[in-house]
């Protein structure tokens, strides 16, 4: 015999609300066993975060409350690739339902369909929320609309800026060299074969510090927390810190000094 319709719909929410509701159970007991970087990728414990920064990134419009519908979370690179492709598809999932229902639950209006991502930046330390209003660009989970109002649109995209960098080495002969982009992910320096510019050096951490690419064109660079630190021009960056860079600047990486140029292509 066939449930009609209705009740199957019906039936789907309240096995989704279950399900959701015993993740959270488990999430809560889970995070309590656990601390520090289990806690950042631990669901129950970012539901609350991130239904607090959808409250704070409200808009108040002449037709309702517009929320954001982007919701982007960036971990530091070491707990992006610990955390597994399987795991950030099970944030991403679970997040997104959740997300939509708090959003919709609410009357809130959004401006596209809510979209939820977790990726990496080498400038992130730990987590870092991101919100925004517009269409999502890329792969991402999409959600309901929750009432979508076409009248917004995306911010126009900014041209790409590229560049060569190149690092020489000021007592060796080593050269590294490698383009980045202000469309592309942040250029990492360290021991780890998983960096584009692989200095081996005892001093030298696994992550180390990473060049990004500005929109504007300027380069920056940061440390990633690393033991034996980053100087420029001889100023020592603090720990996750970062500063622009420019052609002819001499870096330091741990114990290795090396010279820095850059091209604008």
């Amino acid at each position: 015999m066939n449930m009609p319709r209705e009740n199957r719909d019906f039936a789907n929410r309240i096995e989704g609300f279950v399900r959701r509701f015993f993740e959270r159970i488990g999430g809560a007991i889970d995070f309590s066993l656990r601390r520090g970087e289990g806690a950042r990728t631990d669901l129950s414990a970012l539901i609350p975060q991130l239904e607090r920064a959808i409250e704070s990134g409200l808009k108040t419009e002449s037709d309702g409350i517009a929320a954001p519908n982007l919701i982007e979370l960036r971990y530091d690179y070491e707990t992006y690739t610990r955390m597994g492709q399987d795991r950030r598809e099970f944030l991403q999932r679970e997040l997104s339902g959740t997300l939509f229902e708090y959003i919709h639950n609410r009357r809130y209006r959004v401006v596209a369909p809510v979209a939820v991502k977790i990726g990496y930046d080498a400038f992130t330390r730990g987590l870092e929320i991101k919100l925004g209003f517009g269409e999502p660009a890329g792969p991402v989970i999409l959600t309901g609309s929750a009432g979508v109002a076409g009248a917004d649109q995306p911010p126009a995209e900014l041209p790409e800026k590229r560049c060569e960098i190149v690092i020489r080495g000021l007592r060796t002969r080593q050269e590294l060299r490698t383009i980045a982009s202000s469309k592309s992910d942040p250029v990492g320096v360290g021991r780890n074969v998983a960096n584009e510019l692989i200095v081996n050096d005892a001093t030298i951490s696994n992550f180390h510090a990473a060049f990004r690419m500005r929109p504007d064109g300027q380069v920056e660079l940061a440390d990633r927390a690393s033991a034996n630190g980053t100087c420029v021009n001889g100023v020592m960056l603090g720990q996750g810190d970062k500063t622009i860079v420019r052609d002819g600047d001499r870096i330091r990486f741990g114990d290795v000094e090396m010279a820095l140029s850059l091209t604008t292509l």
